[in-house]
């Protein structure tokens, strides 16, 4: 099986110059985790997901300060890219998305995608064809399949199990 048959086609996207206000508020509105940032051409330059926004409230400082020492080191060390500004900072699509992407193309295994979602902890894969978005891949498409499909039709029964495991973290019997 393959993505293009389980993938929400012609997903919502964002310019790089949307608001961060805008983004949350399209993330509530669709009830989805993410969206794929394209320039004019329609190609992808990144994702904001609503773990990219969570930085403004995790990035909030308690009061009192323990130390500056301490608060300055814990930033030079777990910032993603110095040179790129903190996401809790950031106003627009550009400047707190995820640059490096995880992604599949419309012909990719099924059992592929659900491994890059598992293995990387991803809710949702774009999918590109020659750099464009087309669709996106959720766990909660993988999710509608096999609750559809409980007997594996259009799909091995060992590839099924295989793919109902890697998307419920059950261990394997293999």
């Amino acid at each position: 099986m393959k993505v293009e048959q389980l993938m929400t086609p012609d997903p919502l996207t964002v310019a790089p110059q949307t608001p961060v206000a805008e983004i949350a508020r399209l993330l509530l509105e669709h009830r989805i985790n993410g969206v794929p940032v394209i320039d004019r051409e329609g190609r992808m330059l990144g994702i904001v997901t609503a773990g990219d926004l969570m930085y403004r409230a995790a990035d909030e400082q308690l009061e009192p300060r323990t130390s500056i020492w301490k608060e300055n080191f814990y930033q030079s060390v777990f910032r993603r890219h110095p040179e790129e500004t903190d996401k809790d900072q950031g106003r627009t699509a550009m400047e707190v998305m995820t640059r490096d992407v995880h992604s599949v193309e419309p012909d990719t295994d099924i059992v592929m995608a659900a491994r890059l979602l598992v293995d990387f902890e991803i809710i949702s894969l774009p999918v590109l064809q020659s750099g464009r978005v087309v669709g996106m891949l959720s766990r909660h498409d993988l999710l509608k399949w096999i609750a559809k499909h409980p007997e594996g039709e259009n799909l091995y029964i060992e590839e099924r199990s295989h793919l109902q495991n890697l998307v419920t973290g059950a261990p394997e019997n293999r």
